[in-house]
């Protein structure tokens, strides 16, 4: 199990929101290449030469940011030495004795 101090994007999720957004970003771009320009073709070269680009450049830039510890939140308990999955009847323990030291609902 990995330790980490702050939480942490898998590369998928990182991936599909680039995609996400790149669909939305590239759109917006081509409308406005097409109205400048009233070019079909150039539109659609800018959008597939924008699109890599900026997917690429947006997953290098979420990933970086993954390094920064500056304004994310460490969650309370991430500095236990858990060594291993915890069983679900130790969580069901835990959340029991997190309860009766009122820190949950």
């Amino acid at each position: 199990m990995r330790k980490s101090k702050r939480p942490v994007e898998s590369h998928t999720r990182t991936m599909i929101k680039a995609i996400s957004w790149r669909v939305v970003a590239t759109f917006t771009s081509m409308t406005i290449v097409y109205l400048l320009t009233k070019e079909p073709l150039i539109t659609l070269e800018f959008g597939v030469i924008e699109v890599i680009a900026k997917i690429t450049f947006y997953y290098l830039h979420e990933r970086a940011w993954q390094k920064v510890p500056w304004g994310t939140k460490k969650h309370p308990l991430s500095t236990l030495p858990v060594n291993r999955d915890v069983a679900p009847d130790d969580m069901e323990k835990i959340k029991n004795y997190l309860k009766d030291l009122g820190y949950i609902d």
